[in-house]
């Protein structure tokens, strides 16, 4: 971080003479949750105006030729405007915020997203909103953080309340926001985060229904789950297994035959004339898809066709079944061909409808061949909602109180838990059986946990007491003196200006120790080691350990902008990590 200015030093002392440091983060939760509910609205209203007015000035046979315009604007604008965030998207950017940049997260990516993303969906991109409200609240968090000082364990947590507030404001689900900033964002569970995160959940779910009232209730009567069903829910769950892996690999695909394609603006034309063809063939694949959801939960299903080449088919139980079909399979392509070809978003949005769908298709086979067994379509489409959330992202309990919430299913928390168990379980099974995981175990949780603690250290405090310099110009004589009275074997050799220009070891010396007649000849400019290897003041304690590592070294000098600032020891570090694992409450 850079130095502090008068206000964030201000407050810091302001801060020093309370006499409850837990007060600060319950403030803190609340002022992130009004600013993430209102980005949350913010982005909406981008969203919808886009897409009315996009809809509006395009008649309809012209609909397939919007997903195109939207690409070349936000690619326009990644590459003019938003070139230094464009990269950045969604958790799994966060996650490597936190774990190699100290939760410094860049002011632009507030609002930079909002624009990209709202532009794709507006104009018919077939992705999710969820990555840009989580950039934005991670980004709202750690930009607070800065402004107002705090370390890194404060800032890691207000991320965690940005995500919260920004789930819980656009899904309307206060819990889904709690638990996926918990299970996926945060590092670790201390009972210390809960009051935080849920206060920041809590804000920013009242502050967007209060203004902009409930979104993504999906009001429909269900039925008393018959566990009678639960063999059909089991089949449901291998299914869900089955179709997310092909989501994941039809993502893949995606990813890597767009990124053959080099020019940015060929991309975003190749795919957005290849979604464009998809929507002309398939309209409920126009956007994130809950309008389709919507009338299928309503027994609508007619209204899907419309406006399709395929509404001249004959309406027969077998042709219905087969499009139905057709639309599961083809939203993950189409959300796979927005997002790797010049569109922005996530796939948070895309796994709910594809999992809405599967569980309409599930619903309508099952009806066929169990046709007296009193099944109720409403249930089969959040239960296959919540099997794909949970193993597209990885939030197996995220999916089962989110899909709850946004759903009013309150009655199907075992149903919802029982398809979510299995899915899930399958899918890790699987992977793990045949190791087509190509991420490294390394980088699970248990890894994300150490790296979290080590980055909880402030290379500043670590830094050993420093001892008079040597410069360039100092003889053998004096260097000799130096070590004497240092109590480590190693040396600092600075100019006039204080940069570091090289290192003297005690085996450096050794041959020469014997040659007293030399002591006022030889000079410390010959006797010191270039710094090859240097740890800046600022840098994640992390990412110094790895130096230590990887080239087997005890002590390396710091610098900050080249200037010597100490040396810091292996042992000391690994001494105050130890220290960090015995405390009780490490976020606060």
């Amino acid at each position: 971080m850079s130095r502090l200015n008068r206000y964030q030093l201000t407050f810091l002392r302001w801060r020093s003479r309370q006499s409850n440091n837990r007060i600060l983060p319950f403030v803190l939760s609340v002022v992130i949750g009004l600013i993430v509910g209102l980005s949350a609205i913010l982005i909406k209203t981008i969203i919808f105006y886009f897409e009315q007015y996009a809809v509006y000035f395009a008649p309809k046979l012209l609909y397939f030729l919007l997903p195109l315009i939207g690409f070349l604007l936000v690619t326009f604008l990644n590459r003019n405007v938003f070139s230094k965030t464009a990269s950045f998207s969604g958790a799994r950017n966060v996650i490597e915020s936190i774990e190699k940049n100290s939760s410094i997260i860049k002011f632009r990516l507030i609002y930079s997203k909002f624009i990209t993303t709202g532009l794709t969906i507006g104009f018919g991109g077939s992705s999710g909103v969820e990555a840009a409200i989580i950039t934005s609240g991670a980004a709202v968090g750690s930009n607070v953080g800065q402004f107002l000082g705090l370390g890194y364990r404060l800032r890691t947590l207000l991320i965690g309340c940005g995500v919260a507030a920004g789930i819980s404001a656009v899904y309307n689900a206060p819990m889904g926001g709690f638990i996926f900033a918990l299970e996926t964002i945060l590092p670790e569970f201390t009972p210390t985060l809960l009051i935080p995160l849920l206060v920041a959940a809590a804000t920013g779910k009242i502050l967007f229904e209060f203004i902009m009232g409930e979104h993504l209730r999906f009001s429909v009567p269900l039925t008393d789950f018959d566990y009678n069903q639960i063999p059909l829910v089991i089949l449901l769950g291998v299914l869900g297994m089955l179709l997310s892996t092909y989501l994941l690999r039809t993502y893949s695909f995606c990813f890597r035959y767009f990124s053959m394609i080099k020019n940015d603006y060929l991309r975003a034309l190749v795919g957005g004339v290849a979604l464009g063809s998809i929507i002309f063939l398939l309209p409920p694949m126009y956007g994130e898809g809950y309008v389709s959801i919507d009338a299928l939960l309503n027994s609508e299903e007619r209204s899907l066709f419309i406006n399709s080449p395929l509404a001249a088919l004959p309406s027969t139980t077998w042709l219905n079944l087969g499009f139905f079909f057709l639309i599961t399979m083809a939203k993950p392509l189409s959300t796979g061909i927005c997002v790797s070809s010049g569109g922005e978003g996530g796939y948070f949005a895309p796994s709910i409808i594809t999992g809405g769908f599967l569980g309409f298709f599930f619903y309508k086979l099952a009806v066929l061949i169990f046709p007296y067994y009193g099944l109720n379509q409403a249930t089969f489409m959040f239960l296959g909602m919540a099997c794909i959330f949970a193993c597209i992202m990885n939030a197996p309990v995220t999916a089962i109180f989110l899909v709850a919430e946004i759903t009013q299913g309150y009655q199907l928390f075992v149903p919802l838990m029982l398809v979510c168990a299995v899915s899930y379980f399958l899918k890790y099974y699987v992977e793990n059986l045949s190791k087509s995981v190509e991420q490294p175990k390394a980088q699970g949780k248990a890894f994300r946990i150490d790296r979290i603690l080590l980055n909880q250290l402030s290379i500043r405090q670590l830094i050993e007491e420093d001892h008079a310099p040597v410069y360039e110009e100092a003889s053998l004589r004096a260097i000799v003196e130096n070590l004497s009275n240092a109590n480590k074997n190693v040396l600092q050799v600075i100019d006039e200006e204080g940069n570091l220009k090289g290192i003297i070891t005690l085996n450096d010396i050794r041959k020469s120790l014997g040659e007293t007649s030399n002591y006022d000849i030889i000079l410390a400019k010959d006797l010191m080691q270039p710094p090859l290897i240097t740890v800046d003041i600022d840098e994640p304690a992390s990412e110094v350990l790895d130096k230590f590592d990887k080239n087997n070294l005890w002590s390396l000098p710091v610098v900050r902008k080249g200037k010597f600032k100490g040396f810091i020891s292996k042992n000391r570090l690994l001494t105050q990590y130890r220290n960090e694992l015995t405390r009780v409450n490490r976020f606060f």
